[in-house]
């Protein structure tokens, strides 16, 4: 059986990543609604509510799903595709593993809840609250990792051991 050649690529820069993860989570957004749509319609039938925790979690179970799933099968999420993106081992090339995409979720679902909760201290004019600094820290790590390192990893790309790429052609 013949290999077939990977295609040329070079490291993706911070404003595609940046497009991507806005895409990716508008998407997140309707797939999230779509997802509660039959947990709305028992609640209402029923007459009772979801606990809090429970949504959560379903909504942590469908953006994993989308996420590691798109990762692991395609290596690139929908959002990802208009410019060209793709998810890959950094040291090899090769397709990104479940494992290695189970773990840039969870680091990335980290940096996103610091970030979101580094926004809500903004707009809540909460910035001299303790952990305001370390929200804020993480994301600001992530994005100097970006900058600095030779592959242009991310933190959650430097603790998964894969690198975001921009196919040419």
């Amino acid at each position: 059986m013949a290999e077939t050649a990977r295609p040329k690529a070079k490291r993706a820069g911070i404003t595609l990543r940046l497009l991507a993860a806005c895409y990716d989570s508008a998407l997140l957004v309707g797939i999230g609604f779509i997802a509660f749509i039959p947990i709305s319609i028992v609640e209402q039938l029923i007459g009772t509510t979801t606990p809090d925790w429970a949504k959560q979690l379903l909504f942590m179970a469908v953006a994993f799903g989308y996420f590691a799933g798109f990762w692991f099968k395609t290596g690139a999420t929908t959002g990802m595709r208009p410019w060209k993106l793709r998810v890959a081992m950094v040291n090899t090339g090769d397709p990104v593993t479940l494992v290695a995409a189970t773990v840039r979720f969870f680091a990335l679902m980290v940096i996103w809840l610091a970030l979101g909760m580094t926004l809500l201290y903004l707009f809540g004019h909460y910035t001299d609250h303790p952990l305001f600094i370390i929200a804020a820290a993480l994301p600001a790590v992530s994005l100097l990792c970006m900058m600095l390192t030779p592959n242009r990893q991310a933190l959650h790309d430097l603790v998964s051991g894969t690198g975001v790429y921009h196919i040419e052609g």
